[in-house]
């Protein structure tokens, strides 16, 4: 998805709910910003407060569980490309 967005009176950027669906950005996601010459990045904060453990035959999550609901997990899932 590509589309323009503009600053507005106090010089932020506001991403519009279908693009940051569109980029499987979830509400309240911290950013990391980089800028170069005539570019902005935005890239997904890496969780690195948990980590994958093994327990039998089940790998489990020990970091913190996202505020996503149980619709909007499927929903992304469904429409997730890697």
């Amino acid at each position: 998805m590509k589309t323009v967005v503009e600053l507005d009176a106090s010089n932020r950027i506001v991403l519009s709910r279908e693009l940051r669906r569109a980029a499987g950005i979830p509400r309240r996601q911290r950013l990391v910003v980089s800028a170069t010459p005539g570019r902005i990045v935005l890239e997904v904060e890496n969780n690195a407060s948990g980590r994958i453990i093994k327990r039998g035959k089940l790998k489990l999550w020990t970091g913190a569980v996202p505020d996503t609901s149980i619709e909007e997990a499927v929903e992304q899932s469904r429409h997730y490309t890697r």
